[in-house]
Parts: C-alpha cells; structure tokens; sequence
C-alpha cells in the first residue's frame, strides 16, 4: 500500500513540474540575418566588408574600414555617406592613438612636447590628405530585433585608404614643424612613429 502511494505521488509531482514547464512562455526566437539584396548584385559579402578587420595594410597602402548600419527605409547612398565620414573620423582618431599612446612615448610625457601638439592640431584640424575611398560596399538585410520580430536594415562598409609613404611624410612633417622640445622625446616620437606605420593595423588584427 505504502508503495503504491509513493509511487502516486511521485506520478503527481511529475505532472506538476511538467505541466509548469510547458505552460512557461517561450523567449524570442532570433533567426540568422538574411542578406535579400547585395550592391552590383554581387553573390557575397566581400570580406573586407564583413568588420572582422577594421585597419591593414594592403599594397603599400595603410587601410581603415568602416560599417554602418541603417534603418531598411533609409537612402543607400546617405548611409554610404554615413559609413565614408565616419571611416575617416576614426581613421584620423586611430594614427593619433596608435603613436600617442605607445608606451615609449608615454615613458617620456610625450603630451609635453611641442612636436606631439603640433601632430595633435595636424589631425584635429583635418589636414591629413590622400586619403581616398578605395571601395564601397552595401547590402540590405533582414535581421532580428531583440523582441525576436524581423526588420529589414541597410549596411554599409566603406574602405578608405592612404599610400603610407604619403602618410608617414605627413606625420614626420606635422610633428617637426613644432617648435623644438625635449631632443629624446622627439626622437622617442619620431620612432613611435615609424614603428606605428611600419606595422600598421598589425595590433588591430591580434585583438
């Protein structure tokens, strides 16, 4: 008797719990990203597209890219703006950290230095030329919200790059046309420098 009742119960619970877990509501389902329309109706997303690298180098040329992503009833071409201006915004940002912040410089309380000011303003200013749009790229896509619910979206890569003999020369340049401060500061700048162009994008890529 005593078994057939503790089976019972045992039978009960397990109708409980399983009851319990189906009436639980079901989270948001999110599917892939469906790309339903890619520019000159190309068959993929270019890699250089895809965000996993943001700077290289490609023949001879320092490259940065940039993507944005836009509503599904936004211009393509206003989003390829976006992604363009802002390419070259966090380019400019991207020099400036790279030799302001590498440690033989901070060592040295390279802000002091008139030469890293002088850089500083070069960039701030806008004055960084040569840099050109290599190649575009926009897809539009179907993508999950956070609700789980489905909206259409614009993407948009833009691949900008420099020749990185012009763009060392301008650095070099910016930086000696400051008036002249601590000599192993200066020098110690000039190395970050060229060891920043010599292996650029090299650090982006290991993160």
């Amino acid at each position: 008797m005593r078994t057939i009742l503790t089976n019972t119960l045992m039978i009960a619970v397990v109708g409980v719990v399983a009851a319990a877990c189906s009436s639980t509501p079901k989270g948001p389902e999110f599917a892939p990203a469906e790309v339903i329309q890619r520019i000159g109706d190309k068959k993929k997303t270019p890699e250089w597209a895809t965000g996993e690298k943001t700077a290289f180098e490609e023949d001879g040329k320092a490259i940065f890219v940039n993507s944005l992503t836009m509503s599904g009833d936004a211009r393509v071409e206003a989003c390829m703006r976006g992604a363009e201006e802002t390419a070259r915004a966090k380019f400019v940002r991207y020099i400036q950290e790279g030799i302001t912040t590498s440690g033989q410089v901070n060592e040295l309380s390279a802000t002091q230095d008139p030469g890293v000011e002088a850089l500083t303003a070069f960039l701030a200013q806008g004055k960084l030329s040569g840099v050109k749009t290599i190649e575009r790229y926009w897809e539009k896509r179907v993508e999950s919200t956070s609700t789980g619910t489905r909206e259409l979206k614009v993407y948009c890569a833009a691949k900008m790059g420099v020749e990185k003999g012009i763009l060392e020369k301008q650095l070099r340049d910016a930086m000696n046309g400051g008036q002249q401060g601590n000599p192993e500061v200066r020098q110690k700048l000039l190395d970050a420098q060229k060891n920043f162009i010599d292996n650029f994008g090299k650090e982006a890529s290991a993160k």
